[in-house]
């Protein structure tokens, strides 16, 4: 379990379910003991775990404490606040919003969109060289979303170098407001987005990231409701040094690639927008830089929708509503930054850093091994039924040579390894054992049980073990207690001596599962060392249920009643003591 990342699991919680490991678009999950554990170096926190988790084992870190500790150590701690607080606050006004953070403790609030318009309109100049034949560049994917350059980084590094070289708007945003504010201030980001605690953890302009989860709950904490402040001023007033222009739209699917725009970008520059982590190998697929005789530029996003969809975002209010909500709020925005807001010189460079690689380098005969060590011996046995969480057999193998999965996981495997378990344990008993299902059918006995019907069951059993498939009521005369215990209001459990010939059978018969399958356990009572058991536990019977008759007999007649007693134990004795010679 570790704390220290943005995302981690709660082992007590885990229910050993898989689910993460299915919806996991990297497969950043080890599984250990049973237990899901997050793997760091291949993790992209994108939040699937934590928001399918069904027991909500998988958590986000939480950076509550730090901020509170952060306010009493600083004198300006600024709030960096993602667009998308319009669709996740819809109850309340901007300004309403601004205060209630303030009463937190903050000096002031400012909008991460103004790093989203200085982002934008350095892309903006890349564009135009491009279009301009100045850089050899066509192909631009962009940098904003920290968990998509995580993700190309890591598994698609063929496109790494065509990622633009711009720092995503919270960074750019933090800079510029050290720069505004001076390089002691902190800033604290708050919202929807889980990977920006990855980047607070990197960047050291960025002192940490809360998520709107996080802000509810101060919130509730302190008893502060921002719908009931009272709202006396304009959005503009709302915000520090000012309010942001077009960067707004970012939350939004095609948000940067309208933001952009505003920053005159040549007519020949071909766009397009791809949101969700899992769209993004098929949208690049086939896309090669010197082919492309215009550049394109791929707004990609990790979240359906856009941000305002974020891991830590409300999921009460559809995508539309949340579209509908930011939009009409960033319309009433400017344009673009005016020339005093642009901060020349600022740098808005730097993206996340690939310094974690997790390769697999297992060959074909590794893999065929780890196959085999789940019983898969051919094509025919890959059922490729991704119950383990992974798509295939064969990934699933590689995951088990990089330590990543266990065994255990693959359903067919234990499902089969539990019938062999079983089969041995009902073919080592020395009873008869025999299981059939609702109609009376055969799932299974052992040779014992086939032996007691008489040497042509026995025989039956010798050319087809198990007899699965065969009647019952063909077989014994006794099949009506198995319809009695299979019956919806029978008897769970029913205990009967039956003859059959010249033999006498002890039968027990349960229900394994009501109105679907029964079990059967059949002992011949006649044979001599059953009945020497059976006159001990007679005895030991007797004994059991009279012993306060034997007592007042005992009181009454003296010692006659004591010897009746004596001669029933010295009959347990001597078969006892037979027995173990044996």
């Amino acid at each position: 379990m570790n704390f220290l990342y943005p995302v981690y699991t709660e082992i007590t919680e885990c229910q050993d379910c898989y689910k993460c490991v299915r919806q996991c678009p990297v497969k950043a999950i080890r599984v250990e003991n049973g237990h899901a554990m997050i793997i760091p170096e291949m993790c992209i926190i994108c939040g699937t775990c934590v928001i399918k988790c069904p027991s909500k084992a998988k958590r986000v870190r939480s950076d509550l404490q730090r901020a509170k500790q952060l306010i009493s150590l600083k004198k300006t701690v600024i709030v960096s606040l993602a667009p998308s607080f319009v669709s996740e606050f819809p109850e309340c006004t901007p300004y309403q919003l601004s205060e209630a953070i303030k009463k937190l403790g903050f000096t002031g609030v400012s909008e991460t969109a103004i790093g989203a318009d200085l982002v934008s309109a350095q892309v903006a100049e890349d564009l135009r060289l491009s279009a301009e034949g100045k850089t050899a560049q066509k192909l631009f994917l962009s940098s904003a979303c920290p968990v998509v350059v995580e993700y190309i980084k890591h598994f698609m590094p063929d496109f790494t170098p065509f990622i633009t070289d711009r720092s995503s708007p919270l960074l750019a945003h933090a800079r510029f407001l050290h720069e505004q504010y001076g390089p002691e201030s902190a800033i604290v980001f708050i919202g929807p987005c889980m990977a920006k605690k990855r980047e607070s953890d990197v960047f050291k302009q960025i002192d940490l990231a809360l998520t709107f989860d996080e802000l509810r709950r101060w919130f509730a904490e302190k008893n502060i409701d921002p719908a009931k402040i009272q709202n006396t001023a304009q959005t503009e007033q709302a915000f520090i040094p000012f309010r942001a222009a077009q960067g707004a739209f970012f939350p939004i699917d095609g948000g940067m690639i309208h933001a952009v725009k505003q920053y005159d970008i040549p007519d020949n520059i071909r766009t397009m927008t791809v949101t969700g982590v899992d769209e993004i190998p098929a949208s690049l697929a086939g896309l090669h830089n010197e082919k492309l005789e215009n550049p394109l530029f791929i707004e990609l996003l990790s979240c359906t929708g856009g941000c305002i969809n974020g891991p830590a975002s409300s999921k009460k209010r559809s995508t539309a509503i949340k579209h509908v909500n930011l939009v009409d709020y960033a319309q009433t925005a400017k344009n673009r930054l005016h020339k005093a807001e642009m901060k020349n010189g600022l740098d808005l460079c730097g993206t996340l850093p690939a310094n974690r690689v997790f390769a697999s380098n297992a060959d074909e005969q590794a893999i065929r091994t780890a196959l085999h060590s789940v019983g898969k011996y051919s094509a025919e046995d890959e059922l490729n039924c991704a119950s383990c969480g992974y798509d295939t057999c064969r990934e699933f193998a590689k995951a088990i040579l990089e330590n990543r999965a266990e065994k255990t996981m693959c359903v067919s495997y234990m499902r089969k390894l539990a019938q062999k378990k079983a089969n041995g344990l009902i073919q080592a008993i020395p009873s008869g054992v025999i299981i059939c299902d609702t109609h009376l059918k055969i799932i299974e006995c052992n040779k014992n049980f086939a032996r007691l019907m008489g040497q042509d069951i026995a025989d039956m059993y010798e050319a087809k073990p198990g007899l699965e498939g065969a009647d019952l009521t063909k077989i014994i005369d006794f099949s009506r207690f198995f319809e009695d215990v299979l019956a919806k209001n029978g008897p769970d459990v029913i205990e009967r001596e039956v003859r059959t010939g010249k033999n006498i059978f002890q039968v027990t018969i349960f229900a394994i599962e009501k109105e679907a399958c029964a079990g059967g356990v059949v002992e011949d009572i006649t044979a001599p060392q059953v009945q020497k058991d059976r006159i001990v536990n007679q005895a030991k019977k007797v004994i059991t249920k009279n012993l306060s008759v034997v007592q007042k007999i005992a009181f009454l007649m003296g010692e006659n009643a004591a010897e009746t007693e004596s001669m029933l134990n010295s009959i347990i004795d001597s078969f006892s003591d037979d027995t173990e010679k044996k």
